[in-house]
């Protein structure tokens, strides 16, 4: 993509799925918590207004929203007014939700239009038929409950942060939005890659059984390289594969990869006037033989956790820009990868890792109990996530689990071995195209394709001696933990050091503020500690690559490279010199 189209991109809330004609509706809306709440809701609001206001999309639990309730809240209440004229009409209009957490039900003008359970994921309703030319109102009423038998991430359910789980969030906290499309438009693509046969398989979905011709132009850059129309008849779902062939035999495809972030544009122009923006790239991530290679070259990854909160707008970033600096912090210090941790990030941040070239692991936030409940809404949620998240090169990995959290008993449990190992195969039939770590950490099942083990330990000599040898270290795993689970045996998947470090400054660790083994006292033996436990994974003769813990510090987790408000603890280039070392 050229610069122009970058930016262009940059300005919609899904930059792999864009259209022309669109408003946002981030910014001020009315707001009420439950107790404030003095009418029925959200009737008696059709001529008054709420008692408080908010800034969209920051939840009310952080500043940046303007309200900054520190109390748990069960319940939250929004109402906005938005003005559209009769042309708009003639067509459908979309509201999109970024993410509202955790279940809420929506109405337009009185008029109840839906609800979305699933507190990660973005979502939409058709509206145009509950609208009219002028003033309209949107009302959102948002439940979360301390519940753990549903996905949380870092969310903690009880009244304060404690250990590494943060604030809870409750209601918006993603971008919110109108599209304006014609009254037959495409609802969903799935773009998939095919490096070594040259071709990139397009799937189309429409909002309703069609007839019809749909034209894909592929650009590289701003150069036309193809252009295909294709015919369809009665369907919603349209399946063609496009050839990405050059035109010079000699040259080969632009290959997506972290030195050369390579982007086709794609524009779908369907026959009834709906027009799509998208891009793609052209990479392949395998694992053969103990190793993982991207473009048939094998890769190290050197990764960096990332929780992905702001201590002024919590899970949200403070502006889309945040997010490309936190991508460009992450490259200066030397990773090359990034594994995002316990959320479904804000689509700008894989866009900008897609353009910029940063690796990424994609992982579901973790329910903490398990039971019917849990399956059903881990199972529900991960399937939106797949969805939403599909199409965006920079994602290499799926983490399906964390330290079987939800899973405890994974261990010796039928029940929830065969929940992960559902998980897992529900995850190859969406996508076969990408690794998966099944649970992340330790109790790795033989259904995974990779095996990644969490060590915090801190003598530098011990993380070495503890994985010369990978098959003897999974029969037995880290001290406490067992590196498999008691029905599993290793079956040579790269190995990797997936969380590790997590060092703290003492000048930092007062108070309920902490990071793993002894702080450093200096900043010199901060970095001598770092450079020793990384030069010892690299000296491993099996391993694949590491994930540092972690990028930013979070609340009481003061264990970051980087301070809660992105201010470097030692020199950029002293990190770099440490995490740009690759075997």
């Amino acid at each position: 993509m050229t610069n122009e189209q970058i930016l262009s991109k940059a300005s919609y809330p899904r930059p792999d799925f864009v259209r022309e004609n669109w408003t946002s509706l981030d910014g001020e809306w009315e707001f009420s918590l439950s107790s404030q709440l003095k009418y029925s809701f959200p009737d008696s609001y059709q001529d008054r207004s709420l008692p408080g206001k908010i800034t969209v999309p920051f939840c009310c639990g952080c500043k940046a929203s303007g309200v900054n309730c520190t109390d748990y809240e069960s319940e939250v209440y929004y109402a906005r007014t938005f003005t559209v004229n009769e042309q708009i009409l003639s067509g459908e209009v979309l509201l999109k939700f970024g993410a509202v957490d955790y279940c809420c039900d929506v109405w337009i003008n009185g008029s109840h239009i839906g609800s979305h359970s699933g507190g990660h994921t973005q979502f939409e309703f058709p509206i145009a038929a509950f609208l009219h030319p002028g003033k309209n109102r949107i009302y959102l009423h948002a439940k979360d409950t301390r519940s753990c038998d549903r996905p949380r991430g870092k969310q903690y359910w009880k009244d304060k942060p404690d250990r590494c789980w943060y604030t809870n969030t409750i209601g918006i906290w993603k971008s919110v939005w109108l599209e304006f499309t014609p009254k037959e438009y495409i609802t969903r693509v799935k773009l998939t890659p095919d490096t070594n046969n040259r071709n990139l398989k397009l799937e189309v979905y429409l909002n309703r059984n069609l007839s019809g011709t749909l034209k894909s132009d592929i650009y590289f850059h701003d150069i036309l390289k193809k252009t295909v129309t294709l015919s369809f008849t009665d369907t919603h779902y349209i399946n063609e594969t496009l050839s990405i062939e050059e035109e010079d035999f000699i040259d080969e495809i632009h290959y997506w990869s972290c030195d050369s972030p390579n982007l086709y544009n794609l524009c779908l122009t369907l026959s009834g006037g709906d027009f799509v923006e998208c891009y793609f790239g052209m990479r392949k991530i395998e694992a053969r033989n103990g190793r993982v290679f991207l473009n048939n070259r094998r890769l190290f990854q050197r990764l960096i956790l990332d929780q992905g909160y702001w201590k002024d707008s919590l899970m949200t970033s403070p502006a889309k820009e945040a997010l490309k600096k936190d991508i460009q912090l992450t490259r200066l210090m030397g990773f090359n990868g990034a594994r995002k941790h316990q959320k479904l990030e804000d689509p700008h941040y894989y866009y900008w890792a897609d353009v910029l070239g940063l690796l990424v692991w994609c992982e579901m936030p973790s329910p903490y109990q398990f039971n019917d409940c849990e399956i059903h809404s881990f199972l529900s949620e991960w399937q939106e996530m797949l969805c939403e998240a599909y199409n965006h090169p920079c994602i290499i990995t799926w983490v399906l689990f964390n330290e079987s959290w939800g899973i405890r008993n994974v261990l010796t449990c039928h029940q929830q071995q065969d929940l992960i190992s559902s998980a897992y195969y529900l995850t190859r039939a969406y996508d076969p195209t990408r690794l998966i770590s099944t649970n992340d950490g330790w109790e790795n099942p033989e259904e995974t394709d990779l095996f990644c083990i969490h060590d915090y330990e801190g003598d530098a000599d011990i993380l070495k001696k503890r994985y010369q040898d990978i098959e003897k270290f999974s029969r037995t795993g880290i001290p406490g933990r067992q590196a498999m689970t008691h029905s599993a045996s290793y079956q040579r998947q790269p190995f990797f050091l997936s969380e590790y470090g997590g060092l703290s400054l003492l000048c930092d660790s007062s108070g309920d503020n902490w990071g793993y083994n002894e702080a450093a006292k200096t900043c010199e033996e901060y970095v001598q500690r770092i450079t020793e436990l990384t030069n010892a994974i690299l000296s491993l003769p099996d391993c694949c690559g590491y994930c540092y813990t972690q990028l930013t510090d979070v609340m009481q987790e003061v264990n970051g490279l980087l301070t809660a408000e992105r201010d470097p603890k030692v020199p950029l280039e002293t990190l770099n010199k440490i995490f740009s070392t690759d075997l």
